[in-house]
């Protein structure tokens, strides 16, 4: 099998297949305002990525089933999910870049910004100061653009969860076996967002590597495992849960790989600041066994950076290093490589050949790729 054909010409089917759905809906709102919200949520969901949730859940559907078009319409469910899911995580986590364009908050930030003109001329002294009075109205005006694009995040972020549930409804499988993909489908919302939780609180509270794993399987596996499930529950012949292990395993060695690129990464490839996970003082596995492996000297330094958003060039630089001298770096490589063969070792044997090959390679493809 050519993989990257094979998965750049679903993708392409994806993305045509995201256009034609929001198309429609765009064709049932009169509101202008409402239309041009609709707009950025489409231009969000087809900005950048790989399409893989969608894809697996057609490979999934194909391995045990032959193709049938309705499955293409209930894979984008997992696309538009996934940008939900995105759009909150950009917006909690204060970041502005993604795919190396500007995030959905970042875009309504400018957009509130340019909506107010908002003018510090009055307020400067014409020295290197601002009065008084000019610090406190741009202090008001960050907290409004704050709350402004953060409730217009959370707004698009719930649009897109009801529209990824449309989509399983609008698929044109029977009634039965859609109300039980839409069931399912609201079971993987509610744990994505409880995955989300406890980010949040690794976060505050710290963690280790198995609440890191656990925070993992809620929030990155469950974007995994779901689109599998349901590709296998709508040939209404396979075992829901025959690739649970691999998606587990899966999803495991793409975050820990996702760890390694927020840090290692190339900036133009992965579109995102190398340097924002470390700024954000993000527990990552990474972090957590640099924090664990560091001598008391390099432990010192690596907690003066960590979640310091001044930190410069150098501080980040420093910190890698610290990164690789200390073996937590070594670790995560070894680490994904452990997941990567037990998700190999975990594909049905029952599949079809073709899918048991596009999942076995798709193992090779999350561990090699640079973005």
């Amino acid at each position: 099998m050519d993989f990257l054909k094979v998965t750049g010409e679903l993708k392409k089917e994806v993305e045509e297949e995201i256009k034609k759905f929001f198309e429609t809906e765009l064709q049932t709102i009169e509101n202008d305002v409402l239309r041009d919200f609709y707009k950025d949520l489409r231009h969000h969901t087809l900005l950048g990525g790989k399409r893989l949730r969608p894809i697996m859940c057609i490979m999934a559907y194909c391995g045990y089933a032959d193709y049938n078009p309705n499955i293409l319409r209930v894979s984008i469910a997992f696309e538009l999910l996934h940008s939900s899911s995105l759009i909150l995580d950009d917006a909690m986590d204060e970041d502005v870049l993604r795919h190396g364009e500007k995030t959905f908050n970042a875009i309504y930030a400018d957009k509130f910004l340019k909506s107010t003109r908002f003018d510090l001329t009055p307020y400067y002294d014409g020295g290197n100061w601002i009065k008084k009075d000019g610090l406190t109205q741009l202090l008001l005006m960050q907290r409004a653009i704050s709350r402004y694009s953060y409730a217009l995040s959370v707004l698009g972020s719930n649009i897109l969860y009801a529209l990824s549930g449309q989509s399983i409804r609008s698929s044109g499988f029977d009634n039965p076996i859609v109300t039980k993909a839409m069931i399912m489908q609201r079971e993987m919302y509610k744990k994505l967002n409880e995955g989300q939780l406890l980010d949040i609180l690794m976060e505050q509270k710290g963690g280790n590597e198995d609440k890191y794993f656990e925070m993992i399987d809620h929030k990155t596996g469950i974007l995994f495992t779901y689109p599998l499930r349901i590709g296998l529950l709508l040939t209404e012949k396979a075992d829901i849960h025959s690739l649970d292990n691999y998606s587990t395993n899966l999803s495991r060695a793409f975050q820990v790989h996702d760890d390694i690129l927020g840090v290692f990464g190339d900036e133009n490839t992965t579109g995102k600041p190398v340097d924002s996970d470390i700024k954000e003082g993000k527990n990552t596995l990474l972090v957590i066994k640099t924090l664990e492996c560091a001598d008391e000297n390099q432990l010192k330094k690596a907690k003066t950076i960590l979640g310091n958003r001044n930190a410069s060039s150098e501080d980040i630089a420093e910190l890698k290093d610290i990164m690789k001298s200390c073996g937590a770096l070594d670790y995560c490589i070894e680490k994904e490589s452990q997941f990567i063969k037990a998700a190999k070792g975990s594909i049905d044997s029952e599949m079809k050949e073709s899918s048991k090959e596009f999942f076995n390679e798709l193992c090779d493809f999350i561990i090699k790729r640079k973005y």
